[in-house]
């Protein structure tokens, strides 16, 4: 009977090149070689076409695959389901939660402390739209504080929320306080409180350092959510600058309030309709405020 080879013509194909009269060619890890001499004739090269996965299969692989945690040990034992996805009866149900009742115990409180803010990470990642560089440094800060025992007497969503803050300032990516105290639903006293205790005790040890905005950086951010024209955004930047160069000390100001100040006085330039409170919603200052950094940049800058 012809082998799947002598069908293909393979002999014929490489017959000057064969070392034997009767070469048993085989596939052996990737390369066709005989098994009488051991020549190797090819590679074998896979022009299979790659089937696109409908969403419900990847999601019924997701459910029947083995769970694992990246953190402690390897396995975890939890759900009503076995390693095949089959429903467990009440008798091994019974059993398998006292078993993870006993598998937890024997966990350390710093595993059992990334298990909780792990989950937490990914979904303050995902509502702040955090790059995955950003979220894997604010992992390692966290797990810093968590090994220097800093988290006595502070609940894990306010570190996560400091070091998602902390990780943010080194990156040099301008998001507020206000932003990540919104989604993590925590007062901003206690995230600053703890971003002041990574910053002391946990940056230097990871030789991280925080940069230090100035309403420039503020001035890009907030021209591209009010989606206003280019031109504005310059006319804010060139306002900031004079200032500066005829005695504004912004020192002890809140740089937010500079930029929409900044970018408030550029909008009535270039005739685009902000209103106050508009702007300094979305800078989270008061408007007291913005009317202040408003008055002390006319002051200053050379507004012909």
């Amino acid at each position: 009977m012809p082998s799947h080879f002598e069908e293909n013509g393979f002999f014929e194909e490489n017959k000057e090149d064969s070392c034997c009269d009767s070469p048993k060619i085989s596939e052996e890890d990737g390369f066709y070689v005989c098994l009488n001499c051991g020549s190797v004739y090819s590679r074998i090269l896979d022009d299979s076409p790659r089937r696109a996965f409908t969403q419900e299969e990847i999601q019924k692989r997701k459910s029947n695959e083995r769970v694992y945690s990246p953190i402690g040990p390897r396995t975890i034992i939890r759900g009503s389901r076995d390693a095949r996805g089959t429903l467990l009866s009440p008798k091994y149900k019974s059993k398998f939660n006292r078993l993870a009742k006993i598998h937890r115990s024997l966990t350390t409180s710093y595993e059992r402390n990334l298990w909780i803010a792990l989950p937490n990470l990914q979904r303050l990642q995902k509502r702040l739209g955090i790059p995955d560089t950003v979220a894997e440094d604010a992992l390692r800060i966290y797990t810093q504080t968590v090994k220097k025992k800093l988290t006595m007497g502070r609940s894990i969503d306010t570190l996560l929320s400091a070091s998602i803050f902390c990780a943010l300032r080194v990156h040099g990516i301008p998001r507020t306080v206000e932003e990540i105290t919104k989604v993590a639903q925590i007062p901003k006293k206690k995230v600053i409180k703890s971003y002041r205790l990574i910053l002391m005790e946990v940056l230097p040890k990871l030789n991280l350092k925080v940069q230090h905005f100035t309403p420039d950086r503020y001035v890009d951010k907030f021209n591209d959510e009010l989606k206003l024209f280019m031109q504005c955004r310059n006319v804010a930047v060139k306002l900031i600058e004079s200032a500066k160069e005829h005695g504004f000390n912004s020192a002890g100001k809140d740089p937010k309030g500079i930029a929409a100040a900044a970018i408030y006085i550029g909008s009535k330039i270039c005739n685009e309709n902000k209103t106050q409170k508009e702007i300094s919603k979305l800078a989270r200052v008061t408007e007291v405020t913005l009317r202040m950094r408003v008055k002390d940049l006319m002051k200053y800058a050379d507004t012909n």
